[in-house]
C-alpha cells in the first residue's frame, strides 16, 4: 500500500473514532424506565415463572379429563404352566332328568337293595349308604383318563399390549383444590412481576434524579471556580500594584484548590452516577449519556400532599399474601379431601399371546374391559387428622404474615406523606436561602470593588451562595423522589404496571 493511502486511511480511521467518542445517548425518564424493564435480570425470572405458573395450571385443569395409556410388553418363561399335578381319572356316569350328574347300575360294581321301597347300593360290607353324602364308596365300572400333559400351557414367550382410559368421577374435591392452588400461583407470579417492577423503576429513578443532581452539581462547582479564579486574578493584579496583601492573595488560592478539589469530587461522582444508571437501563458501563429532563434551582414547584386514605391495600404485595392465603385454605380443602373416597371409571383393550381365550393357543386375541373403581380410607393412625392440622397451621401462618404485611406497608404510607411534607418545607426553605445566600454575594462583590469589604467576606459570601444552591438542586431532587417514593408505596405504581400488564 501506498504512503499516501495508509495516510488517507490513518485519517479517516481516526474521524470515526472521533466520532464515536463524541456521539451522546440523550435518553428520557421513561426511556430509561422501560430499557430497565427490558434488561433487569430478576424480571426476566419473574416472565419465566409466570410461564411456568401457566403451564402449571393447565396440567391442574388436565386432571379433569379422562388419561388415554398404552402399554406393552414381551416376557420369557422359563417352566410352562400346568393346570392339573397329575394324570386324572373321572368316573364316567349319567345325567340325571334335573341335569345333575348321577349314575345307573349298570355303571357301577355296587350291589343293591331296597330300602323303604327305594333302592340304595351296598358297600364292601353290604351295608346301605347314600351315594351324594358318601361318593367315595361307589365302586365304578368305567372311568375317563385325562393326561395331565395333555393341560400344559405353552408359556415360554408371553407377548401382551393394553390400551388403558381412566376418568376420575370423584375424587374429595382434591382436583378441584389443585386447581384453585394452580390458579392463585399463577396470580402470585403476576403480583410478584409487577412488585420486581416497581422496584426497578423506582431503582431507575432514583438514579436517574442523582444524575441530573450531580450534573447540575458539577455546573455549579464550575461557576464556583470561575467566581474564585475572577476573584484570584483580581488580588493577584491588586497585590502586584501594592494594593492587597500576601495572606489575602494566598487565603484565595487555598480556596480555590478547595474548589477545583470540589469540582473533582463532582465529576466523580456524576461519571459513577452514570455508571449506575447504564447498568441499571443494560447500556455498557462507559456509555456517554445524556438525560433530557432537566430542573432549575430557581423554581420552587412543589408535590401536592394528597389526602390520607387506604389506597395502600392494592399494593402487590398484599395481593401475594392474600393468594398465599386462599393457597392454604386449599390445602386445606385437599387434605380434607384425604377422608373421602374416591371412584373412578376405567376401560380398556387386553391384547395378549398366548390366547387365553382359545386354549391359550399361540395366536393374538383381544378383550375390552369396563369398570368402575372405589377406594375408602378407614384406619391410618391419624395420618390424616395431622395433614390436615399441618394445612390449617399453613393458612394461619400466611394470616399473620398478611397483617404484619399490611401493618409495615400502612407505616411506609404514612411515611410517605411526611416525606413529601418535609420535601415540601426544605424546598419552600432552600429557595429563601438561596435568595438570599445571591444577594449577600452581589453585595460583597460591590463592596470589594469598592474597598469596603474584606476579601475573606467575598469567600464567604461565595461559599454561601455555591451552598445554598446545592442545597436547592438536593430540595428539588427531594421532591421528585418523594413523589416517586408514594406512588411506589400506595400502590398507583402497582396499578399503572398491572394494567399495562393486563393491556398486553
Amino acid at each position: 500500500m501506498k504512503p499516501e493511502n495508509m495516510k488517507a486511511k490513518f485519517c479517516f480511521m481516526l474521524l470515526l473514532y472521533g466520532l464515536s467518542v463524541s456521539a451522546q445517548t440523550r435518553l428520557t425518564l421513561e426511556q430509561c424506565r422501560q430499557m430497565a424493564l427490558d434488561h433487569d435480570k430478576s424480571l426476566a425470572i419473574a416472565n419465566e415463572q409466570i410461564t411456568q405458573a401457566e403451564a402449571q395450571r393447565k396440567v391442574a385443569r388436565s386432571a379433569y379429563f379422562p388419561k388415554l395409556d398404552a402399554n406393552a410388553g414381551y416376557m420369557y418363561s422359563y417352566k410352562n404352566i400346568s393346570l392339573l399335578s397329575e394324570d386324572k381319572f373321572i368316573p364316567v356316569g349319567s345325567r340325571a332328568a334335573d341335569g345333575s350328574f348321577s349314575f345307573t347300575q349298570e355303571q357301577v360294581n355296587n350291589q343293591w337293595t331296597l330300602v323303604n321301597g327305594q333302592p340304595a347300593p351296598l358297600d364292601a360290607n353290604g351295608q346301605p349308604f347314600d351315594p351324594k353324602a358318601n361318593p367315595e364308596l361307589i365302586q365304578w365300572k368305567n372311568y375317563a383318563y385325562i393326561p395331565k400333559d395333555e393341560f400344559k400351557i405353552d408359556a415360554n414367550h408371553i407377548l401382551f399390549g393394553m390400551v388403558g382410559l381412566t376418568q376420575p368421577i370423584f375424587m374429595g374435591g382434591k382436583i378441584r383444590g389443585y386447581n384453585r392452588m394452580a390458579h392463585f400461583a399463577d396470580s402470585i407470579a403476576r403480583t410478584q412481576l409487577t412488585s420486581g417492577q416497581a422496584d426497578a423503576i423506582y431503582s431507575t429513578e432514583e438514579t436517574y434524579w442523582q444524575v441530573i443532581s450531580l450534573g447540575h452539581k458539577v455546573k455549579i462547582a464550575e461557576e464556583y471556580k470561575a467566581l474564585m479564579s475572577k476573584l484570584d486574578a483580581n488580588l493577584t493584579a491588586m497585590h502586584d500594584e501594592g494594593m492587597a496583601t500576601k495572606n489575602d492573595m494566598l487565603k484565595v488560592k487555598v480556596r480555590l484548590n478547595e474548589v477545583d478539589m470540589t469540582l473533582t469530587k463532582a465529576n466523580n461522582g456524576l461519571r459513577l452516577s452514570k455508571m449506575a444508571l447504564c447498568r441499571l437501563i443494560g447500556l455498557p458501563l462507559d456509555s456517554d449519556i445524556v438525560l433530557a429532563e432537566e430542573i432549575e434551582a430557581e423554581n420552587s414547584e412543589t408535590n401536592e400532599v394528597p389526602e390520607t386514605t387506604d389506597v395502600w391495600k392494592n399494593r402487590s404485595e398484599l395481593k401475594s399474601l392474600d393468594f398465599l392465603s386462599k393457597i392454604a385454605d386449599s390445602k386445606v380443602s385437599i387434605a380434607r379431601s384425604e377422608y373421602m373416597p374416591t371412584i373412578g371409571l376405567t376401560a380398556g383393550y387386553l391384547l395378549s399371546n398366548p390366547n387365553p381365550y382359545n386354549g391359550f393357543k399361540h395366536d393374538f386375541a383381544g378383550n375390552f374391559t369396563v369398570g368402575i373403581a372405589m377406594k375408602v380410607p378407614i384406619f391410618h393412625w391419624g395420618e390424616k387428622r395431622q395433614t390436615v392440622n399441618v394445612a390449617k397451621s399453613e393458612r394461619r401462618i400466611a394470616e399473620i404474615k398478611r397483617q404484619e404485611a399490611a401493618e409495615m406497608i400502612e407505616l411506609q404510607y404514612t411515611q410517605a406523606h411526611l416525606r413529601i411534607e418535609e420535601a415540601n418545607k426544605r424546598m419552600e426553605s432552600a429557595q429563601k436561602h438561596m435568595e438570599q445566600a445571591k444577594e449577600n454575594m452581589r453585595f460583597a462583590n460591590m463592596g470589594f470593588e469598592e474597598g469596603v469589604v474584606p476579601v475573606t467576606g467575598v469567600m464567604e459570601a461565595q461559599a454561601a451562595w455555591y451552598s445554598a444552591y446545592s442545597e436547592a438542586i438536593d430540595a428539588h431532587i427531594d421532591v421528585k423522589l418523594s413523589k416517586v417514593y408514594l406512588d411506589k408505596v400506595s400502590g398507583q405504581l402497582h396499578a399503572e404496571l398491572s394494567e399495562n400488564q393486563d393491556k398486553k
